[in-house]
C-alpha cells in the first residue's frame, strides 16, 4: 500500500509538473501572438462633421490590420470609419497617424477596407482563416481598448448568432470602446477567425461580446484584388423572422418579382452553377456578392426543389454617398428595397439634424420624408443641388415633408416649414473626383 501511494504521488507530481509546463507552453505562445499582433495592428482615429444616418457627429477611435502590404490595405469596422464622408488616420505601432483612404465600406456587414500613407516601411500583414471558428476555441481580441493601446485580451468563442442581421461570433473576450474593428485571433495558431465588432451593456464579467467573422471579409477582399465591386445585392424581397428574432431563409414576399421571381413560402437552398449551399441571410448575401447577370437560385417549393434564374444588382457604393445640407439638415437619397410596399415611396429624406441649427429650431427631424421644395419634387440629388444654388439668396425655402403619424388613422402626418437656404453645401465626393477602383 505504501509503494501504491509514493507511486500515485509520484505520478500526480508528474502530472502536475506536466500541466503547468503546458499553460507555460499556452502562455509563452499567448504572448507570441500578441507581439506579432502589435506588428500588424493599427490604430485609427476617425472625424466625422456632417453624419449621414448611420453615424453621429464628433471624433472616434478604433483598430484595424493590415492585410495587403502593397497595397497598403487595413480592414476594420465601417462603423469605426463611418458610412458618411470622414477624415481618416492610422497609425501603427510607431505612434505617428497618417491619412487614410476609405476603399470600401460595406452596407451589410460591419466590414470597412482603407487604405493608409506609404511610410515608406514595409509592414508584416496579419495571417487570415477565412473558416469560422469552433465554439471552446481560444482566442484574444488585440486593440486599443478604453484607450490603452495595443492590448491584448483572451477568452474563447462562446457562440455563434444571425440574431443581429449578420452573423456573428460571440466571445468573451472582451471588446470595449477602441477595440472595434482590431483583429480577434485564435490562440492555436495565431490566424485572425473574427474582426472585434461590439460589446453588450453591462458589467464586464457577464456581457457579451461580439466579432464579425472573416469569411464575408475574404470575399471582400478577393473581389476587390480582382477589381470586381464586392457590394452587396439589393435584398428586394423579404425573409421570415422567426421568434427568436432570427431571419429564416423561408420568403415571406418578393418586392421585384422580374428580378427576383419568388413565391411566399420558397425556401432558399443554395446559389450560383455549382450550388453554393446557403443557412442564414450572412451566407446568402455572401454567395451573391460579385454576381451579376443571371443567377441560378435553388429552391424548395410546396416540397419540390427547383431552380429558378434571378437578377441581382449591386447597392449603391457607400463610398460615393452624397448629400446635401441645408441650414444645417442634410438630404440625401434613401433607397428602400422594399418602396413598392409604399404608395409613395421616399426618395429624399433628412439624414441628420445639427445642433443649434436653423434646421433644429424648426424642428425638422431625422427620417423625414421630403416631398416638395417650393411645390416642386425632386427624386434627383443633383437636380435639388442645382435648384438651390439657384435660389440663394433669393427668399425662404416652401419645405413639405411626412413623417410618421401618431393618429391611428393615418400613417403619415404632413408638415410645413421654411427655410433660408442661407448655409447650403455639398456633403461628399463629387461625381468626377470618385475612383473607378481600388
Amino acid at each position: 500500500m505504501r509503494r501504491w501511494t509514493r507511486t500515485a504521488a509520484a505520478a500526480a507530481g508528474m502530472l502536475t509538473l506536466a500541466t503547468m509546463a503546458g499553460h507555460a507552453a499556452a502562455d509563452e505562445r499567448t504572448e507570441s501572438i500578441f507581439r506579432e499582433a502589435r506588428n500588424y495592428t493599427v490604430r485609427i482615429r476617425t472625424q466625422i462633421t456632417t453624419p449621414f444616418y448611420e453615424d453621429q457627429r464628433g471624433a472616434f477611435e478604433g483598430a484595424g490590420f493590415l492585410v495587403d502590404a502593397r497595397r497598403r490595405w487595413v480592414v476594420t469596422n465601417a462603423h469605426v470609419v463611418g458610412h458618411s464622408p470622414s477624415v481618416v488616420q492610422a497609425a501603427f505601432s510607431d505612434g505617428v497617424f497618417r491619412p487614410a483612404r476609405k476603399i470600401y465600406v460595406d452596407s451589410f456587414t460591419d466590414v470597412a477596407i482603407i487604405e493608409v500613407a506609404n511610410d515608406g516601411h514595409v509592414h508584416p500583414v496579419a495571417p487570415i482563416s477565412c473558416d469560422a471558428p469552433e465554439v471552446g476555441e481560444g482566442v484574444g481580441a488585440f486593440g486599443h481598448p478604453l484607450g490603452m493601446p495595443f492590448t491584448g485580451t483572451r477568452g474563447i468563442v462562446s457562440g455563434k448568432t444571425d440574431k443581429f442581421l449578420n452573423d456573428l461570433l460571440q466571445i468573451d473576450a472582451t471588446v470595449d470602446h477602441g477595440n472595434s474593428g482590431g483583429p480577434v485571433i485564435s490562440l492555436r495558431d495565431g490566424r485572425i477567425v473574427g474582426i472585434a465588432t461590439a460589446m453588450t451593456s453591462g458589467d464586464k464579467s457577464d456581457r457579451l461580446n461580439f466579432a464579425t467573422p472573416m469569411k464575408d471579409v475574404c470575399r471582400i477582399l478577393d473581389l476587390l484584388r480582382a477589381g470586381v465591386s464586392p457590394e452587396p445585392p439589393q435584398v428586394e424581397f423579404s425573409l421570415l423572422v422567426d421568434d427568436d428574432g432570427r431571419h429564416t431563409l423561408e420568403v415571406g414576399c418578393t418586392y421585384n418579382p422580374a428580378r427576383w421571381p419568388f413565391q411566399p413560402g420558397d425556401r432558399i437552398v443554395s446559389v450560383g452553377k455549382g450550388g453554393e449551399p446557403v443557412h442564414t441571410l450572412s451566407s446568402l448575401i455572401t454567395a451573391l456578392r460579385g454576381r451579376v447577370g443571371t443567377v441560378p437560385v435553388r429552391i424548395a417549393r410546396a416540397g419540390k426543389e427547383m431552380e429558378i434564374r434571378a437578377y441581382p444588382t449591386p447597392r449603391a457604393s457607400v463610398v460615393a454617398r452624397r448629400g446635401v445640407s441645408v441650414d444645417g439638415a442634410l438630404i440625401a437619397p434613401i433607397v428602400s428595397e422594399d418602396s413598392t410596399a409604399l404608395g409613395d415611396p421616399a426618395r429624399l429624406v433628412v439624414q441628420s439634424v445639427e445642433d443649434g441649427s436653423r434646421a433644429s429650431t424648426l424642428d425638422i427631424e431625422e427620417m423625414d420624408i421630403i416631398q416638395t421644395i417650393d411645390g416642386q419634387r425632386f427624386d434627383d440629388l443633383d437636380k435639388l443641388i442645382a435648384y438651390l444654388d439657384r435660389r440663394r439668396n433669393g427668399p425662404p425655402l416652401h419645405i413639405v415633408f411626412r413623417r410618421p403619424g401618431s393618429s391611428l388613422n393615418h400613417w403619415f402626418a404632413w408638415h410645413v416649414r421654411e427655410l433660408p437656404n442661407a448655409d447650403t453645401h455639398v456633403v461628399g465626393p463629387e461625381p468626377e473626383l470618385l475612383s473607378t477602383g481600388p
